[in-house]
This record gives C-alpha cells, structure tokens and sequence, in this order.
C-alpha cells in the first residue's frame, strides 16, 4: 500500500500498491502486511518512509499506512483486552481518564511551548502524530486525510498505554476482581563459550487475550513506536528489552502525577530512536538529558537492560565498559549502572520481576518481603535458579529457545 502526498497540502491519500503507485516524488510511505499468524503466530508489517517530506508528515503517514493495513488485528486486539478497561469499574475509569486528560494537555503544552529546534519535545510531538496516524487508518476509511496530531484518549492509546495500567490500575484503586494482570515476562542475555556470539532472548508471559501479535519493521527517517513486548533492535545496533518489576510497596504510587511526568511507552520509543550507545539509551530514557530543565516521573515499573552490539567482537575479549546496562525504575526513582563487568564475570544476565540494584529493592519493598521470602530476593527465585543452574547449556539459539519456553512454565 502507498501512501501519497497531495502536491504541497498536507493531504494524504492511499493507492493499492498491487493496483497502481504513487505519481513520481510523491510517495509518502509504503507499507506491506501479510497475516501469517496461524502459522507462524505473527502478523508482519514493514513501513519506510521518505526523507522528501516533512518528518510530521511522514509520521502521520507511517501511522497511516499501518492503521489501514492491520486495522483487522487491532481490532481484534482491542476487543481482547483494553475494551473492557472499564468493566465493572465507573468510578476508577472517571479517575483515570481524568488523569489521562490532563497528561496529554500537560504533554501537548510542552510540544507547544518549545521551539522545533528542541530535539526531545519534536520527538515527543512525532509519536503522537505517528499514533494519530495509526488511529485515522483504524477508523473509517476516507478518499483523503489530514497529516495531522491529536493528543487525545483514543482506542490506539489504550492500547499503547496497555503496560502502564498494570500501575494506574492500583494507583486509581481498581476493583481487585480486574486488576490488570502483571506479566511474568523473563529476559536473558548469554554470552556463548568462547565469546563467540551474544544471544538475547525474551518471553512475555501474558494472557492468550493478548495473542494478536505483529512482528514489525520499520525503516524511517527518525524512528517507529514502542514495541508492546518492549523488545526492540535499532539500526545503531542496540538491543533494548524489559521485565516488569512487581511493586510491593504501594505507597510509592503517591509520586504518579498527570503533570511532569511522559509515559514510559513515549520514553522508550524516544530513546530507541535518539541513541547510539547502550548508556545514551539509559540516559535519554531516564530523562536526565541537558536539554531537559527537570527530571520528568514516570508510572509503569520495569527493569531495563540494554546492549550495544557494535561493542562486541566475535572471539575477543568483552570490552570493560559500556557493552551492558540496566536501568531499573519506579515511581519517583530511576537507578542504572553499567553492568559489563557481570556478563565478563558470569556469562550471562537474567531477568525476572526482581529488581538487581539495592535502592529500587528497598524502596519497592522487595528487600522487606525477602525477609520473609527469599522469593522476593534477587538471585534467589525459581526462574532465577534455572537461569543459574542452565545457562551454560545455552550453546545456540535452538538450546536458547528451549530454555526460554521451559521458563514459560515457571512463574
């Protein structure tokens, strides 16, 4: 499918790329979908766009192009799970769209405020227009649209929102009955014998509600939208992947405010598209950037860990530094450190809902709860066990794969 440019408007429309293309010089973005997933359980989407257009435009037209070819699956996907966000829970949903409302005039003030030349907030505009996109081609079809952005509660950022409700679910004190369910997502790095090769793996061990999957490829100008499984490899060779981090001490969610604070799918998608390096990824995500006048908060609590490929020399020797990082975070409070040194050590780095780094424990309450279980203590888990007692049978990505899906079963 073509997406194609009305002259110099910022109109849009769409050509059947099957059928017929855009006029010389005005293709926008184009876009290809194929449904494999009853055999694979992947749908794959690719989109590219154009650098002879305005980077808002192309992207509004890459939201485009992927809101009108996957519309099927995100409906489907909808209506699996954050269509019944408010089931059964009025008075939690008056207060979290409350909240949501004044995020995004909070967010939208920003972008208006700062000049096109501050690098992070055009950034922050581009996702909402490519989100804006994406919306327009889920809905109805039109002869021609707008290149345009809304910040606005819509059925796509619900669904991109689906992994900070796990927190706002507690924060606005949903109904127990429907909480939704934290996944028990593992991720693991191992270095192979020899250093011949690094592997990274993650599952995300949710609900089958949440099966509707799209592998995607992007290749922009600027960048693409967060991954929902929050496992993304970027064209400056990093690999960036998350586990969410189960809070236990529930007074925390007092730092969560609609004011000051980008959500933590926004941030992860800036810094995907802006670093270079593994700790350029964990400064921009933590939002320490110069640039920024204030350290912005965040909801969603999850652990961090990224890895810079171009660092990496097959058979020779790790380098000391930068290779490795994790970030880990909760409300209020963003701890990282360059964790090289482990995976020089041990040869492996896994991750499990356990926070690794002593403040985010004590201040998520883990430390508390592992004086009475060692469950709650890094290191000491069941999944954190296997990945000890296995890792070194780890020799390629076959071994790799079986030891993440035996994982799967371990909670």
């Amino acid at each position: 499918m073509y997406i194609c440019s009305n002259e110099s408007l910022p109109i849009l429309y769409k050509l059947e790329g099957s059928v017929q293309k855009c006029p010389d010089n005005y293709t926008v973005a184009v876009g290809k979908y194929r449904n494999a997933q009853n055999e694979t359980g992947w749908g794959i989407l690719e989109v590219e766009t154009f650098p002879n257009f305005p980077v808002e435009m192309q992207a509004y037209a890459a939201g485009l192009v992927e809101g009108l070819l996957t519309k099927v699956q995100i409906y489907y996907h909808y209506l699996n799970t954050v269509s019944q966000l408010c089931k059964n829970a009025k008075e939690y949903c008056l207060k979290l769209f409350n909240y949501l409302k004044l995020n995004l005039e909070w967010i939208e003030s920003q972008v208006m405020s700062n000049p096109p030349t501050d690098l992070y907030w055009r950034h922050v505009n581009l996702t909402y227009t490519q989100l804006t996109g994406i919306q327009d081609g889920y809905g109805a079809e039109k002869q021609f649209y707008l290149s345009r952005v809304r910040f606005a509660i819509t059925p796509i950022l619900k669904i991109q929102m689906a992994g900070e409700f796990y927190d706002l679910d507690r924060v606005f004190k949903k109904p127990k009955t429907n909480y939704s369910s934290n996944s028990h997502c593992s991720g693991f790095v191992k270095v192979l014998e020899g250093n011949k090769d690094i592997l990274m793996a993650h599952v995300t061990m949710a609900g089958l509600n949440t099966m509707n999957r799209i592998l995607k490829l992007y290749k922009f100008a600027y960048a693409s939208l967060a991954s929902q499984d929050d496992f993304t490899i970027t064209s400056a060779g990093l690999l960036s992947m998350e586990t969410t981090i189960i809070l236990g001490n529930e007074s925390i969610y007092s730092n969560v405010n609609p004011k000051g604070q980008l959500h933590c799918w926004v941030r992860s998608f800036i810094a995907n598209l802006l670093a270079s390096t593994s700790k350029d990824w964990i400064t921009i995500f933590g939002l320490l950037l110069i640039i920024l006048v204030t350290i912005l908060e965040h909801t969603t609590i999850n652990g961090w860990q990224v890895l810079d490929y171009k660092l990496f020399k097959p058979g020779e020797e790790l380098p000391k530094n930068d290779l490795f990082w994790i970030l880990e975070q909760i409300p209020g409070t963003t701890v990282s450190r360059d964790m090289t040194w482990f995976l020089r050590k041990y040869n492996y780095w896994p991750s499990y809902n356990i926070p690794f780094l002593k403040k985010i424990s004590d201040l998520g309450g883990f430390t508390e709860k592992a004086n009475i279980n060692n469950w709650w203590r890094w290191g000491y888990s069941p999944r954190a066990k296997i990945f000890q007692r296995d890792h070194n049978k780890v020799k390629d990505m076959d071994s790799l794969r079986e030891l993440m899906r035996w994982l799967f079963c371990i909670i």
